[in-house]
């Protein structure tokens, strides 16, 4: 720790503001290694100066999700590329399943991304409640996860992220938050969603319950993205393979987040969401999947990926 804030005081970013991207975190807090290892980001980000925002643009829209009484999480992508990071290469050891060195890749950021965001219950976003700032980089693929705390119960928000020190703004989103175990609440509406395979058709549902708006939130119950190599003429997927690698997943993510009734959903409701078995591969086991199995054959004519690293792979930020 002593190390960490020696380094932290000699770079133009402060521990609040990359602690407040919890993409940087594990995805899972009993495994707290997986995470990013964070002087090596700060390190790099050599320049006193953000990224200049002419090269930034909102690229997947904005999300809110996990609802809580006092909290609900808030999400977006903003990055110089519409092209994912594309770092695939494993490294010794157990962990990590990816390396985040990603100049040997893609072009590595060295100036922080710096977003601000506001959160209000106007949709003005005047007397906001709460708002802050975030960094973000290359090395988790320019997104942003912040958690909006101190909020009402069952209550409804507007927020928006914009680049610091700058006119680029997201799309306005509204969210809303849960209600406590003791409310007496007489109704609540939801809008229950799953197995959304992109190629195989398009995604009016998720419009259609957006645009009559008379649901508090959304539950996916899974199946959000398909790995498959399934692609159509009208709707066609990226990479036009079945997926393994992590720029596969965020490549898939990305494609299902052109379509613009998905994307409505997203800005206009708290998502509820649990896994299934595509958001990683079909018919998921300890030891394989119907497209992956921990054999020598498996290994060679997948591109030289294990079950394991498929499974750490398949949660892209």
């Amino acid at each position: 720790m002593l190390s960490l804030l020696c380094l932290l005081a000699v770079t133009p970013a402060a521990l609040a503001d990359w602690s407040g991207n919890a993409n940087y975190l594990s995805p899972s807090r009993r495994h707290p290694s997986l995470g990013i290892h964070m002087p090596k980001v700060i390190k790099r980000q050599a320049s006193p100066s953000y990224m200049d925002a002419g090269r930034l643009n909102f690229t997947h829209g904005v999300a809110s999700g996990d609802p809580y009484s006092d909290s609900v999480v808030l999400w977006t992508r903003v990055a110089p590329s519409i092209d994912n990071d594309a770092s695939n290469t494993t490294v010794s050891g157990t962990v990590p399943l990816y390396n985040h060195n990603t100049d040997e890749y893609v072009e590595a950021s060295s100036n922080p991304v710096c977003v601000e965001y506001v959160v209000s219950e106007n949709e003005d976003l005047s007397d906001p409640v709460t708002d802050g700032k975030a960094y973000t980089s290359s090395d988790i693929d320019y997104t942003v996860k912040v958690i909006a705390e101190d909020l009402e119960p069952f209550t409804g928000y507007y927020y928006q992220f914009t680049v610091c020190d700058s006119d680029v703004k997201s799309p306005l989103g509204r969210t809303k938050t849960a209600p406590t175990a003791d409310d007496d609440v007489t109704s609540l509406g939801l809008a229950v969603f799953s197995c959304s395979n992109f190629p195989t058709g398009f995604f009016n549902a998720y419009g259609n319950s957006a645009r009559k708006d008379d649901v508090d939130f959304v539950v996916h119950l899974g199946d959000y993205i398909y790995e498959y190599a399934t692609s159509t003429a009208a709707r066609p997927v990226q990479p036009e393979r079945e997926i393994f690698t992590l720029y596969d997943y965020r490549r898939r993510l990305a494609t299902y987040r052109t379509d613009l009734d998905l994307l409505l959903s997203h800005q206009k409701f708290a998502w509820i969401p649990v896994w299934d078995d595509h958001e990683i591969s079909n018919n998921g086991y300890r030891d394989g999947s119907s497209g992956l199995n921990n054999t020598e054959e498996s290994f060679i004519k997948d591109g030289g990926v294990s079950v394991d690293q498929r499974k750490g792979m398949s949660f892209p930020d």
